[in-house]
């Protein structure tokens, strides 16, 4: 989940803006929820690079342009920085900090607007996890990782995780769909060539781990719905477990 903390001074706007937030995107954990930068400093620095910071640059004692200077001189990778300002004065010395900040946004402003600004970023942040995952997953198997099959093979699970009835229909709706993503090649051509590379996978991974991970008798039964729809079921079961566990140190 990516955290999020909102430092505003207006308590008020502040859970109106939090409540639009949570209420359309789930993959959002508040991390914190605070009216001054000084009074959590420390916590703002701990913030990773796929969490949020939604900041007012108008704060009491530390305002928004003093606390992207501490993160920037403090961290290497800084979280997703969306700034919130109506204040002409330091909305001016922002553009000396433009390369910091994921957006900038002049008050008042429709609730929507940041809404989408982070469903972006959470979607965005699940694309590079479940690629990650898949990757990861995926070198259980004896897989040349550098041909075009084994990209169509991750983006076959990617998209999977995503969208699980893409394998109702793998021809109609997952080759298809892969075939978007790839700039329209043939859905014919993919198919055929995830064929290819899961037999050669098959040929080569030791009969022991696809009977262990495929509960088949017979290695040529791993056809490419089970593969893909098995990588996706464990990968999904791997991910709740992480979720809890994040969800546990969140409230730690």
């Amino acid at each position: 989940m990516n955290r999020l903390i909102i430092l505003e001074d207006n308590l008020e706007f502040s859970r109106s803006l939090l409540n639009y937030i949570v209420e359309r995107n789930k993959k959002i954990q508040l991390w914190s929820l605070a009216i001054d930068g000084e009074e959590i400093i420390e916590k703002i620095n701990l913030l990773r690079e796929d969490d949020i910071l939604l900041m007012d640059l108008g704060l009491p004692k530390i305002n928004g342009i003093e606390v992207i200077e501490q993160l920037a001189k403090n961290k290497e990778q800084l979280p997703h920085i969306i700034v919130m300002s109506g204040n002409v004065d330091l909305w001016s010395k922002l553009k000396n900090y433009t390369s910091y900040i994921y957006a900038a946004i002049g008050k008042p402003f429709a609730l929507k607007r940041v809404a989408e600004m982070i469903d972006e970023i959470t979607y965005s942040t699940d694309q590079r996890r479940y690629e990650k995952l898949v990757k990861e997953e995926l070198r259980k198997f004896e897989m040349n990782i550098t041909t075009i099959g084994y990209d169509y093979i991750v983006d076959a699970i990617m998209l999977s995780l995503q969208d699980e009835n893409l394998l109702k229909d793998m021809k109609n709706r997952l080759y298809k769909s892969i075939s978007i993503k790839n700039n329209n090649i043939n859905p014919t051509n993919i198919k055929w060539t995830i064929e290819k590379n899961i037999k050669s996978m098959v040929r080569y991974t030791s009969s022991k781990v696809t009977k262990e991970y495929f509960h088949v008798e017979a290695r040529e039964k791993i056809a490419p719905k089970l593969f893909v729809s098995t990588v996706v079921n464990n990968l999904k079961q791997e991910m709740e477990k992480e979720l809890e566990a994040e969800k546990e140190s969140c409230l730690s």
